[in-house]
C-alpha cells in the first residue's frame, strides 16, 4: 500500500504555515516554510503554483533578496524573460547594486546566489549592531538610515545608505574594533559570512572587491591612529606592499616611516624596562619606527608607508 504523505510536507499546508508566521514578523522561520512549500509544489510538476507561492512570499514579506531570489529562479526555468528582468532590477534596487562597490561588477548568476543569502532586518535609534570587542565575522549593509562608528566611545565617522562595514571582521576572524549603533531608525542587510566565503572563493570578483574594500578601510583605520602626525595623509602618501610566509624573519625597511598591518599576525619582541616581551600585533595595527626582532607568526601581508611632503601618490 502507497504510503500516504506527511502533512506537513503538503505545499499547501506549508504555505499557510508561513503566511501565519511571517504574520507574526518571524522572517527566516516564514522563509525556510515558503522556501519549502515552493520545492513541494515543483517536486509535484506544479511551477505555477510554486510562482503563485512566491507571489504570496512577496506579499507577506516585501521586497527580501531571498524572496527576489525565489521568484527570479522561477521566472527563469518557466521562460518569463519580461518579469524576469522586471525581479532582477528589482532585487539590484533592494540592495543598491550599482551604489555598492562590491556589488557593482557582479555578474547576474553571481548576484543572485548572493541575494539567496542575505538577511534583512531593522534597527531603532539607539539600538547597537554589534560593540567594540565583540567577536564576529559578517558583513552589513546600509539600506536606510545612518549609523555612527564608536571607537573607545568617541564618535569615529558616520555610515549612510550605501556603506559597508564589518569587513575587518570577516577578513580577520577577530573583535569588532569599534562598535555600531543607529543613530536613527535603519535598515541593514546582513551578509553571514559562513555563506560569503565559498561565494568569494568561486567568484574571483567579489573576493577583488572586498579585498579593495578591506584595503582602504585598513588604510582608514591606521589613519585614524596617526591623526597626532599633521603631515601623515595615507592616501597620498608612499605605500608599497610587502609580504612574508609564516616563521619568515620580517626585516624593516629603513626608509619607511610607518608599518601597518594587513593581513595575518606579526610577533615582536619589546625591551619593557629591561623585561623581554612578545607583542602579537593585529591588522590595523600601526608600527611607527620599530627596528626590533619581528617574525611572520602567520603568513603575513604589510603596507608600508613613507610620508611624502610633496603629495604623490605611488602605489
Amino acid at each position: 500500500m502507497k504510503k500516504p504523505v506527511s502533512q506537513e510536507k503538503d505545499p499547501k499546508v506549508l504555505l499557510r504555515q508561513a503566511e501565519k508566521v511571517a504574520a507574526s514578523g518571524q522572517v527566516e522561520e516564514s522563509l525556510g516554510l515558503f522556501e519549502s512549500c515552493i520545492r513541494g509544489y515543483l517536486r509535484e510538476r506544479k511551477p505555477f503554483k510554486a510562482l503563485a507561492a512566491a507571489k504570496v512570499a512577496k506579499t507577506s514579506l516585501g521586497k527580501h533578496p531571498r524572496v527576489h531570489a525565489l521568484l527570479i529562479r522561477l521566472f527563469r526555468t518557466m521562460d518569463l524573460k519580461g518579469d524576469l528582468q522586471k525581479e532582477l532590477e528589482e532585487s539590484c534596487t533592494t540592495l543598491r547594486k550599482n551604489e555598492v562597490s562590491i556589488f557593482r561588477g557582479l555578474t547576474g548568476d553571481e548576484f543572485i546566489e548572493l541575494l539567496e543569502i542575505v538577511r534583512i532586518f531593522d534597527v531603532g535609534k539607539g539600538g547597537f549592531i554589534f560593540r567594540q570587542h565583540d567577536t564576529g565575522e559578517d558583513i552589513y549593509l546600509v539600506i536606510d538610515g545612518t549609523l555612527g562608528v564608536y571607537r573607545d566611545g568617541e564618535l569615529m565617522s558616520v555610515l549612510l545608505p550605501g556603506d559597508v562595514f564589518g569587513e575587518l571582521g570577516f577578513f580577520f576572524q577577530a573583535n569588532r574594533s569599534a562598535s555600531v549603533k543607529a543613530l536613527g531608525r535603519s535598515r541593514l542587510a546582513m551578509i553571514p559570512a559562513q555563506g560569503l566565503r565559498p561565494l568569494c572563493e568561486r567568484f574571483a570578483g567579489l573576493r577583488q572587491s572586498l579585498e579593495t574594500l578591506y584595503h582602504d578601510r585598513v588604510l582608514k583605520k591606521a589613519g585614524e591612529e596617526l591623526r597626532r602626525h599633521p603631515l601623515v595623509d595615507l592616501r597620498n602618501d608612499i605605500l608599497t606592499t610587502v609580504r612574508f610566509s609564516r616563521g619568515q624573519v620580517i626585516d624593516f625597511d629603513g626608509e619607511a616611516d610607518f608599518t601597518i598591518v594587513k593581513h595575518g599576525i606579526v610577533e615582536i619582541d619589546m625591551d619593557d624596562k629591561g623585561v623581554k616581551t612578545k607583542r602579537f600585533l593585529r591588522p590595523g595595527h600601526v608600527m611607527e619606527g620599530f627596528h626590533g626582532p619581528a617574525r611572520a607568526n602567520t603568513d603575513v601581508e604589510l603596507i608600508r608607508a613613507r610620508v611624502e611632503l610633496l603629495g604623490r601618490e605611488k602605489m
